[in-house]
């Protein structure tokens, strides 16, 4: 339980500093620290499972029956952000080839903005360099989650709280409201191991919760120090991922990856601004979130700790993820067979 303390107070230091989504980035930052300088990382494995179900219920509270009600005006957006993901990932490669001379393997799935774990492992049984894929998309994510909540609240001013987020100190929860939550988890959990869903267990929460929420079933939502919690479980994994990074990986894979994710995070800024002003009727935040190249869950968990749009955001990176999980194996078969490109120097 030792790494699970020192996340949460590397949280609870950024939390008393006000910096927004204070207790994943204060843990985030505090688990790189103990990685980078060799120390090791263990996360108990029960806390690292419970996490994304119990996220995927955070966000399928979203879903009242009213959202609901207005989603089928959301589907220009979300092909928006599908075309948006799709054109990242194209001038990537190029990025990855020509900029960093990876091989196309790898420089393929390094620039497909999708989950960690399944772009890795997919790239990796494809012939492409796993350690450069994991070090790449882990830079990504970290990127985002410790750029995006600073950004938005230089932006919007204090949104620490607000929204869904804000609900979740409304009430004490009772026996029945804790039953109720601990089933859509539990629910969700054998779902997304049964069935393979992209998001997995998160995902399957997500649809449990989600149900129930939109059916009217229950309003209830989980309380502010569980929602504190998994974001410093969510921190302290990211953070962790820096452990046994070598000096030569800084200089120049974490160097490549982190130069990429500006550019992409400068991008979807961008792209977030013109469709807000010019497209669709959300706020910037709203877009710069639902077109944020981070982790599914780690993009998740700030709109709901932030309270920006929960359910738009949630629906656009589950859009997204799904389109990248399902649709780079096609589309790499047809970059493949083009073949040329400099040759690869990862190793």
């Amino acid at each position: 339980m030792a790494a699970l303390a020192l996340g949460l107070a590397g949280g609870f230091l950024f939390h008393l500093l006000g910096i927004p989504l204070a207790w994943t980035l204060g843990a985030l930052a505090m688990a790189a620290l103990v990685a980078i300088l060799g120390g090791r990382w263990l996360m108990p494995a029960p806390l690292r499972n419970l996490a994304r179900p119990v996220l995927g219920v955070l966000a399928g509270s979203a879903f009242s029956p009213t959202v609901i009600a207005s989603m089928m005006t959301w589907w220009d957006a979300v092909v928006f952000v599908v075309l948006h993901s799709l054109l990242i990932t194209l001038v990537g490669v190029v990025f990855f080839r020509r900029v960093c001379r990876f091989d196309r393997v790898t420089a393929f799935f390094a620039a497909a903005p999708g989950g960690l774990g399944e772009l890795t492992l997919l790239g990796a049984s494809l012939g492409g360099h796993m350690r450069t894929l994991a070090l790449v998309h882990s830079v990504r994510i970290i990127t985002v989650v410790a750029v995006v909540p600073p950004v938005l609240r230089l932006i919007n001013g204090d949104i620490a709280t607000g929204g869904v987020a804000s609900a979740t100190a409304s009430a004490m929860l009772g026996i029945q409201d804790w039953l109720f939550l601990g089933g859509c988890a539990l629910g969700g959990y054998l779902l997304g191991t049964f069935i393979p869903l992209p998001g997995g267990v998160m995902v399957g929460a997500l649809l449990v919760s989600g149900a129930a929420h939109a059916l009217g079933m229950t309003e209830v939502v989980p309380p502010v120090w569980l929602v504190a919690l998994v974001q410093g479980v969510i921190g302290s994994i990211n953070g962790a991922r820096f452990a046994g990074v070598t000096w030569a990986e800084l200089r120049s894979t974490v160097l490549y990856a982190l130069a990429w994710s500006v550019v992409m995070l400068l991008w979807s800024a961008l792209a977030a601004w013109f469709a807000s002003l010019f497209l669709f009727d959300r706020s910037g935040s709203a877009m710069l979130l639902a077109l944020a190249p981070g982790g599914t869950a780690e993009v998740i968990l700030m709109s709901y700790a932030l309270g920006i749009d929960v359910a738009f955001v949630v629906t656009c990176q589950i859009t997204r993820i799904l389109f990248v999980l399902t649709c780079v194996p096609a589309l790499f078969s047809l970059f493949r067979s083009r073949g040329g490109g400099p040759p690869a120097t990862t190793s």
